[in-house]
């Protein structure tokens, strides 16, 4: 939808307005002092940021590297520190945690050299598309799609190290592309040929998911006992026949159904077979499939510490649905999950982000360290751990806690959950 003239060019009035709810404003205290509804204030904002950030004049300040003391690009005549530079640096740290960098596919698909490489992955054809994608990233050699596929071919046919590499360079690659993109409007990389399409990228938050399943998926084939146990490799193959399409050829919840009816015996004799049948499993969840959706009820039975590592695990790879079930059952154990949680929190830093659904988790418990643990997160380097931890201590609604996340939100900047807490534990101080 189009933005009116008034969207774009804000009255001084309203411009201070939208800046201060950028800056992490109450529009509940904002919007009456200029006669606005706070939902038509909270609109105006994000429209503003979203039409500002597609502007050319920002664009031009960026790419041209505007002096502060320079005259401002919009023409007003004055210097740039006194006329757009403040609107430009709140707008570009707003987007830093917001801007949907991932590029959508167009209304008709990805292009058909695309879509026959994951063809080959969905046909199970692994070896062909490891040399198709080879072949096609001479041509297309920052397309992650095509990178997606080597990777994803790679990791089912074991060749985990390979995979491993992919995933984290694309991650590198993904997150200077974007810190690229939202200071210059435009990507890095870019193919020599003016006319051709630009690279489709990842956002890095993708890639930091596929780099985390490599990587366990490694460590996960390194617990397979040698030589496997033939009962159990019976059972997991049972299991496997649920990505079977010829046999379940129905989809959704009609599939889902169909298959736990199909497949309920031999679910209940994982279950029965116990904490044995742990590293088999974790086999399953290489890829999203079919028989992934079953591993967390199994997991979720044997309730050992290997298994609650397991769902730890298996939660962070944001398979939907998966991840949902994996949370469910972690939420089941109360405050026995405690531990488990600041366990992952102790290791793997570079995964924090993957980590935010435990945040949420944690904040539902009822347990006198609860409140501590949050507050040791809001000293994560990582913003969204920040972000998330200051959500969770905001719906806990404990008032005194109010300068403490006032003090992580400027150190991390405006981001819009400690945001919401900061004015949530500000409106109960005021009504107190």
């Amino acid at each position: 939808m189009a933005d009116t003239e008034d969207q774009k060019k804000p009255s001084g009035e309203l411009m201070d307005a939208i800046l201060q709810v950028i800056e992490g404003g109450n529009p509940e205290e904002i919007a009456p002092k200029i006669g606005l509804d706070p939902q038509q204030l909270v609109a105006l904002s994000d429209s503003f940021v979203r039409q500002t950030y597609q502007d050319s004049l920002l664009g031009e300040a960026v790419r041209r590297k505007v002096g502060r003391n320079e005259p401002c690009p919009c023409g007003s005549g004055k210097k740039y520190k006194k006329c757009c530079l403040r609107k430009h640096e709140k707008i570009k740290e707003h987007l830093r945690g917001s801007v949907e960098f991932e590029q959508p596919e167009a209304e008709e698909g990805p292009p058909e050299h695309v879509v026959t490489g994951f063809d080959l992955l969905a046909a199970g054809n692994h070896e062909e598309a490891i040399a198709y994608a080879h072949e096609l990233l001479s041509t297309y050699p920052e397309d992650d799609r095509i990178h997606d596929t080597l990777a994803s071919a790679q990791l089912a046919s074991g060749k985990f190290d390979a995979a491993v590499h992919i995933c984290r360079s694309r991650w590198e690659v993904a997150k200077e592309e974007k810190s690229f993109f939202i200071e210059h409007g435009r990507h890095k990389r870019l193919p020599p040929d003016e006319n051709a399409a630009p690279p489709h990228f990842y956002a890095p938050e993708t890639w930091l998911d596929k780099y985390w399943i490599a990587l366990k998926s490694k460590e996960h084939s390194t617990l397979l006992p040698d030589p496997p146990d033939p009962a159990i490799m019976r059972l997991i193959d049972e299991l496997l026949a649920a990505n079977d399409l010829e046999r379940f050829p129905a989809q959704q919840e009609e599939g889902l159904e169909q298959r736990k009816e199909a497949l309920a015996p031999t679910i209940e004799r994982l279950k029965a077979t116990g904490p044995d049948a742990i590293p088999y499993l974790l086999q399953v969840m290489r890829q999203f499939s079919w028989a992934a959706l079953f591993v967390p009820d199994i997991l979720a039975h044997y309730s050992n510490d290997s298994a609650i590592r397991s769902l730890m695990d298996i939660t962070m790879y944001n398979y939907h649905f998966v991840s949902e079930a994996c949370l469910k059952h972690l939420s089941a154990l109360g405050t026995e999950v405690l531990p488990h949680i600041r366990d992952a929190f102790g290791r793997d830093k570079e995964f924090d982000p993957l980590k935010v659904g435990f945040i949420n988790l944690v904040g539902s418990l009822e347990a006198a360290d609860v409140d501590d643990f949050l507050v040791e997160l809001l000293d994560s380097e990582e913003p969204a751990v920040v972000d998330w931890a200051g959500l969770a201590l905001g719906k806990r609604k404990h008032v005194d806690l109010l300068p403490t996340l006032e003090k992580a939100s400027s150190r991390i900047g405006n981001t819009p959950r400690i945001r919401w807490a900061i004015n949530q534990l500000k409106s109960l101080k005021q009504g107190s």
